[in-house]
């Protein structure tokens, strides 16, 4: 039996949506979607093509952040969400729809630093990360960091940790990489999108996270892989289940992904196993109302939904995303 992909099963879902309505000639909807920061110029050009081909629907997201985003779901007050943190049961359990999430990209987490006389990428362990970020480890010289990397010029320099903002994705999904890999981690602060740090630097966005750490010598935070990657910061590899150390990159990505997935998109990407697969990669989910306010909006959205998986996944990468398997 062929198995399907996640592309085809969505591809589906949506068609089947879209049979449930029709959106009346001339008639202008105007659609609203609120979440994460990381999508935001994507949606952007999406929005933009798409009212290209269909001038009755007009597109506007709001980049305030995954948790945000998930709260104007389930409250009802927006057209459709964008995440990397999955609303639980119980979340669901009160929305005033049920929810849907459909992957639309895959959100790679990368540790960034600024350690002075280092001439290659340094090496980072969940463990090790998680101590940094509780503040048990303060230098870089610390044994722990040299041990994990032989032969480097670790300074005796205090480490600055930087931070996002509360109710960010990308903290999510780092914390959740943390507390899966360190216990005490785990016990004190969890998977958390806004935990509560105990010192530390607090970064407004992506980009400002990145300027933080590339000013102030011994300073590391985190950022997505894109950003981090515009803004030319110094980007460390991360031991994965097998005990490899690996590097960020499409292909890394794309081995911590399952080819194959059905009815239930909210599954974990962290720590999969997989010699070359980075542990710290999530998705980042489109959330839709499996019925919309009207058929005219059901018509509106699904039109929109089909075009992301179809012609719209060539701007994927143009974005500095990781598309799809």
């Amino acid at each position: 039996m062929k198995k399907v992909s996640i592309l085809e099963y969505m591809l589906v879902s949506i068609l089947v949506l879209s049979l449930i309505s029709g959106l009346p000639a001339q008639e202008t909807i105007s659609m609203v979607g609120c979440g994460s920061v990381v999508p935001k110029p994507l949606f952007g050009a999406w929005a933009e093509a798409y009212t290209k081909r269909n001038h009755q629907v007009e597109i506007k997201y709001l980049p305030f952040g995954s948790d945000e985003g998930v709260k104007q779901m389930t409250a009802g007050l927006a057209d459709f969400g964008a995440g990397e943190i999955p609303i639980s049961d119980k979340q669901m359990g009160t929305a005033e729809k049920r929810i849907l999430h459909l992957p639309i990209f895959l959100t790679v987490v990368v540790p960034i630093y600024n350690v002075p006389g280092t001439s290659r990428e340094l090496r980072f362990s969940g463990r090790v990360l998680a101590e940094i970020f509780a503040g048990a480890i303060q230098r870089w010289n610390h044994p722990e960091l040299v041990k994990l990397n032989p032969g480097a010029q670790l300074p005796n320099l205090a480490i600055t940790t930087v931070h996002r903002e509360p109710g960010k994705g990308t903290t999510y999904l780092f914390t959740a990489f943390l507390a899966k890999s360190n216990p005490a981690f785990q016990a004190r602060f969890g998977t958390n999108a806004s935990p509560q740090w105990p010192s530390g630097l607090t970064a407004q966005g992506g980009d400002d996270m990145v300027q933080q750490v590339k000013k102030l010598p011994g300073a590391i935070g985190y950022a997505e892989l894109s950003v981090a990657k515009a803004g030319s910061a110094d980007i460390g590899q991360v031991q994965n289940p097998s005990g490899k150390f690996v590097l960020a990159t499409p292909a890394t990505a794309l081995a911590a992904c399952p080819r194959n997935l059905k009815n239930d998109f909210r599954i974990a990407l962290i720590d999969r196993p997989g010699e070359n697969a980075y542990p710290m990669t999530g998705f980042t989910w489109i959330f839709v109302p499996a019925k919309g306010a009207s058929s005219a909006r059901s018509k509106a959205l699904t039109g929109f939904l089909s075009y992301i998986f179809t012609d719209g996944q060539a701007m994927i990468a143009d974005h500095g995303h990781v598309a799809l398997p």
